[in-house]
């Protein structure tokens, strides 16, 4: 199995994740920043889990270290500003915006690990531009509120931590790379956010929902990014693999629509599916 069909296994999971996550932080009684943590960190021991059955190999060293800060610092931003946003705005409005991502990535790609510039990437990366310009339009004029530039500012630190992956997964298994970048994010944001973490006693840890949520996205997590980071290792490029992974923002408008009923605005959601899906064929050419 190429890169290419290892990237679409990931995105099935991801679909599957993503609506998990909004049914779960839905609860006002369920934190939000703690239950992106706990995902992580669930993640983390699943992988470890399965390591123990396929093996543990990873290089320490002063640059994977350093590599290794750098990536959970950036993570720990991009998750807990996400799952922010994520919990007052709609899934298929987040799954849009979240594509911008695309543009970061192909800008990282080319500067940070001198990947090669194509006309298709640019055309692609400019089709998913104009998708996130489309769904945040209201009254013909973009909407801009916190929600929405927090989901903005996620994908920034989203696209950079693809770059740390990138090249920490070549210092050992993807496995081996996910339990402990998952368990590292999942840990440093209940430490970083500690306040809520001791809050999270009182009514998070005590809602079933919160702990469904957790054990089945930990399980699709762990799958789904064993997949992406076995397709880095058969030669997938930042640049061209996240936009891909990307397509997750098809689906999820449209399941978003469909199962979790979130009605508003259809007409212009389904126009900045189709523009996003024009930019991801383009850019996966």
């Amino acid at each position: 199995m190429n890169w290419f069909w290892l990237s679409l296994v990931y995105v099935l999971f991801l679909v599957c994740a993503e609506l998990i996550n909004k049914v779960s932080i839905t609860d006002k009684r369920i934190d939000e920043v703690v239950f992106g943590a706990s995902v992580q960190l669930t993640t983390g021991i699943f992988c470890l889990f399965l390591s123990f059955f396929l093996g543990w190999n990873f290089t320490f060293s002063t640059e994977s270290v350093v590599l290794f800060a750098g990536m959970s610092i950036t993570y720990i931003v991009a998750v807990s500003m996400y799952f922010r946003g994520l919990k007052h705005i709609d899934i298929s409005r987040v799954s849009i915006l979240s594509s911008l991502g695309s543009i970061w990535s192909l800008i990282m790609g080319l500067v940070i690990l001198r990947e090669q510039m194509t006309l298709m990437k640019v055309i692609g990366v400019l089709c998913i531009g104009a998708a996130g310009v489309v769904v945040s339009l209201k009254k013909q004029k973009v909407q801009l509120d916190l929600y929405t530039l927090l989901i903005l500012g996620a994908t920034v630190f989203y696209a950079l931590g693809a770059v740390f992956d990138k090249r920490l997964n070549s210092y050992g298994t993807p496995l081996s790379y996910i339990t402990l970048s998952f368990s590292f994010v999942g840990i440093g944001i209940l430490l970083v956010f500690a306040n809520r973490t001791k809050a999270a006693f009182k009514k998070t840890f005590k809602m079933m929902q919160f702990w469904r949520g957790i054990l089945v996205n930990g399980a699709l997590y762990s799958l789904g990014f064993t997949a992406l980071f076995e397709a880095y290792n058969r030669g997938g490029e930042v640049s061209r693999l996240y936009p891909i992974t990307h397509s997750t923002a098809v689906m999820v408008p449209i399941l978003g629509i469909v199962i979790l009923k979130e009605r508003g605005n259809v007409v212009q959601k389904m126009l900045a599916t189709g523009i996003l899906l024009v930019g991801l064929w383009t850019i996966g050419k």
